[in-house]
């Protein structure tokens, strides 16, 4: 009688499963929360950095500070919009607490992100032209201002649905 009883106290694998899902998108959550709190700075001279080589290219202390901050930036990007899209917003999709709007306005999001990310690949600030150089401040600039509202709708909206569907 025992065993069955312990048989019957044995959580499911399905159960199991999903602890282990929720863990996994908790830790994904408080590491993005984490994450977007320490690209402020970066983002703020990132926008400073673009907005002057928009303007006026040859300034080499923009163009070092433009480089800094995409380095410090683009593995940060790649990796956070990898665990948003892969990970956090299928789970989310499927245990059903963001609405196929919100979900939208995410991915529209995160293309608008890669689309500029991709005006910014095999850039270097520190030695291509002028020319170039000015194209990319100005992606630069659009890509801070773009992450620093996405930033804000994220932990005013996403991070606070995926809190209340982990501790629901």
């Amino acid at each position: 009688m025992k065993t069955d009883m312990r048989a019957a106290k044995k959580p499911s694998a399905i159960r199991v499963g999903k602890r282990a899902d929720a863990r996994k998108i908790r830790n994904l959550t408080e590491e993005l929360s984490r994450q977007e709190y320490s690209l402020g700075i970066p983002l703020l001279d990132a926008a400073v950095a673009g907005v002057i080589l928009g303007f006026r290219p040859s300034d080499r202390a923009m163009r070092t500070q433009a480089q800094r901050c995409w380095e410090t930036l683009k593995p940060q990007l790649n990796q956070h919009l990898l665990s948003e899209d892969e990970t956090v917003l299928p789970w989310a999709k499927t245990a059903g607490g963001l609405s196929p709007e919100v979900m939208k306005l995410i991915k529209k999001s995160h293309r608008e992100l890669r689309s500029l990310i991709g005006k910014l690949i095999g850039v270097s600030f520190e030695e291509d032209p002028d020319k170039v150089v000015s194209v990319a401040g100005k992606a630069l600039c659009a890509l801070a201002v773009k992450l620093d509202d996405l930033i804000d709708s994220e932990e005013m909206r996403l991070l606070p649905a995926l809190r209340k569907m982990l501790f629901a």
